[in-house]
Formats: structure tokens, C-alpha cells, sequence
């Protein structure tokens, strides 16, 4: 296990929470490039054959859900069906981009619905949201740099 890592599982709550935050920002911005380059996004969902729209905002209203700890849009209820059609197989993501909007996920169940989700899940998830593997200490370091600055 690397410096920042270990530093990160040993940090308070809320340093946590600002590393979860500075490194779901990256994967937003994965997720963001990719809708870029696809913007209709459809698929079948197999249980009734409808045909779904995945909710390209829904990324970006979770991250700022968590950020603000509240849930406005109603952003819970949103990630029902694409959860579970990405469970069941019916909505596939290249693996970064899944990662991304995992990551996000589980960030906002973490901060706005009081999931009991573990730390180490998010950072592992958004990180892997980027594809060269050689960038994601780097990542870390950089958050865990930017967490530790903030009084305890």
C-alpha cells in the first residue's frame, strides 16, 4: 500500500470526504468526456424490452448532491433503473466510464443517503475511472496532498 494511501484510510471524516470529492470531480470529467463523444445514449431494458434513455445529467446532479449533503433533484430515484440495468447487463459502459459513474454513484450514496459505503471503494473506483494506470497515484497524491491542508 502506497504513503497516500495509507494517509488517506488514516484521515478524519471529513478529509475523506475531500478526497471522495476531489477525485469524483475527475471522474466527472471522464464521464463528461465520453457523453461528449456520445450524445444519445439508449438502451433495451430486457425484463419489459423498453427502450431507455440513459439521464446524461445524472452524474453531475449526484457529485453536486454530495456535495451540498442534500438531494433536490431527486437523484436517488434516478439511479434506480440504470443501476439496475447496468447490474442486469442491459446498459454497458466502457470500464473507465463505469467506474466513473459508479464511483459517483457511490459517492453520492455515501454523502447524501447515508449508505454505509467504504471509503476505500470510491477513491479505488474514481481512480480507476482513469485509463493509464501510471496516473492513478499521482491522483491520489495529489488529493491526500490537498486534504491534509484542511484543519482537522
Amino acid at each position: 500500500m502506497s504513503a497516500a494511501s495509507e494517509e488517506f484510510l488514516a484521515f478524519t471524516a471529513e478529509k475523506k470526504r475531500a478526497v471522495h470529492l476531489a477525485l469524483c470531480e475527475q471522474a466527472l470529467d471522464r464521464w463528461n468526456r465520453y457523453i461528449a463523444g456520445n450524445p444519445v445514449l439508449e438502451y433495451r431494458e430486457s425484463v419489459c424490452g423498453t427502450l431507455q434513455k440513459v439521464d446524461t445529467a445524472l452524474p453531475y446532479d449526484a457529485l453536486t448532491a454530495a456535495k451540498t449533503g442534500s438531494d433536490p433533484g431527486d437523484v436517488g430515484n434516478r439511479y434506480a433503473e440504470p443501476i439496475a440495468a447496468m447490474q442486469d447487463d442491459d446498459l454497458e459502459f466502457p470500464d473507465d466510464v463505469e467506474f466513473a459513474y459508479y464511483s459517483i454513484y457511490n459517492l453520492f450514496g455515501k454523502y447524501v443517503e447515508g449508505a454505509p459505503v467504504d471509503d476505500w471503494l470510491i477513491v479505488n473506483q474514481a481512480l480507476s475511472s482513469e485509463a493509464a494506470e501510471d496516473a492513478w497515484l499521482p491522483t491520489l497524491e495529489d488529493a491526500v496532498r490537498v486534504a491534509r491542508q484542511l484543519p482537522d
